[in-house]
């Protein structure tokens, strides 16, 4: 799937090369194998919501313009069949006979169409004699043709190529393209709790000359107009709070972040960010927002009861328990632990659980960045940290 562009002819997978031939076919015919546009009049889901009832083997009289890519394929004798799908995961039967499209148009069909391709289908809406929703051509369009065979469906991707090729693993699992859907409904939720909450949305440099706000690695750039060093932001606090101290009370950015460090599993060199700051509030002002955030995204998204990962379930909605973070380490080692707690009894703590400590930490940092992130805050449902 990832043969560079210069790669000869001759050294490319076979099915690389025969839909090659078949592009340039349709180019020598004239015929655009990227068309500009198709017109179509429905979206596979709006004619499955609008023929949901239609009987076995009832035709229509309705012609629709339907677009979508070629999941399945089969050509067998005056009467072809394929397998489209949309965007959102929905997928229809194309019928194409000889009768309808004529002999030279179904041999095309046969001979340029492969699975992976995007088509234009134009036709009568009918149930099969099997009962299967589908649109009977009158005509068909290339739309786009796939360079590429898709990956065989019964086999599922590694992590490497779904990481590499996001855009793969969007065709083949319906579960990445939910989750994409999902993140803009959690982000447009963010977006309007705060608008309702009266935050006020900015946008902030990207990059900056004091990328401060945080204690990460930044990624150096130049910025040649002014012959300056430049860095891109680590984080998203000190231009907002130079709003707070211009007077907007209430203000807040998701924005992209930076950080030139570490990359593995749960950490990435760019990641998205939601910081706020409210003018006369405190910790227990941020807390009730979070809490306000996180049950607003999981309305939007269908419920407030969620896995706990653990083969039970959490009901978001239910009152969240307030603790400090010494209550949550105290209860993560087995001992109290408080503010006045000594560091080489910290740790002592750290080396039991054996949590890993750098030498010259103090009394906050042994609690908040090893004991706390890893004991302590893992092991509560959910809460509210103070």
């Amino acid at each position: 799937m990832n043969e560079p562009a210069d790669v000869p002819e001759d050294d490319l997978p076979e099915q690389m090369r025969v839909r090659r031939q078949k592009r340039d076919e349709l180019l020598e015919r004239g015929t655009a194998p990227y068309a500009a546009g198709f017109r179509r009049t429905h979206t596979l889901a709006e004619l499955r919501a609008e023929f949901a009832d239609l009987e076995q083997g009832s035709t229509t009289g309705v012609t629709v313009s339907v677009t979508g890519r070629v999941i399945h394929l089969r050509n067998t004798g005056k009467l072809c069949f394929a397998r489209l799908r949309d965007g959102d995961g929905t997928e229809l039967q194309a019928m194409l006979s000889l009768d309808r499209i004529g002999a030279d148009s179904l041999r095309d069909w046969k001979h340029l169409v492969d699975i992976g391709d995007h088509v234009g289908v134009e036709g009568e809406v009918i149930s099969s004699r099997r009962g299967e929703l589908s649109v009977l051509a009158d005509r068909w369009v290339m739309v786009a043709k796939a360079l590429r065979p898709l990956p065989v469906a019964h086999k599922a991707l590694s992590d490497e190529t779904r990481t590499r090729q996001r855009y793969v693993d969007l065709i083949v699992n319906p579960q990445a393209r939910q989750m994409v859907h999902t993140r803009a409904t959690v982000m447009r939720s963010l977006r309007e709790t705060m608008h309702r909450e009266g935050y006020v949305e900015v946008e902030t440099p990207v990059l900056q000359l004091v990328h401060g706000g945080a204690a990460a690695r930044p990624f150096h750039t130049h910025l040649n107009a002014f012959d300056l060093p430049m860095t891109l932001r680590i984080a998203l606090e000190l231009h907002l709070k130079r709003a707070i101290v211009g007077g907007i009370d209430k203000v807040y950015e998701i924005g992209r972040i930076f950080r030139n460090e570490g990359i593995d599993s749960l950490h990435s060199a760019e990641f998205t960010m939601l910081e706020a700051y409210q003018a006369y509030g405190d910790y227990d002002t941020m807390a009730a927002l979070t809490r306000t955030l996180v049950l607003d995204a999981a309305k939007a998204t269908g419920s407030t009861v969620i896995s706990d990962g653990r083969g039970g379930t959490i009901d978001l909605a239910a009152p969240w328990e307030r603790v400090s973070l010494h209550q949550a380490v105290s209860t993560a080692v087995g001992a109290e632990v408080t503010i006045d707690t000594p560091a080489d009894r910290l740790r002592e703590l750290a080396a039991k659980h054996d949590v890993h400590v750098e030498d010259g930490w103090g009394h906050g940092e042994i609690v908040l960045q090893q004991l706390g992130l890893e004991l302590g805050m893992s092991r509560h449902g959910p809460h509210l940290v103070k």
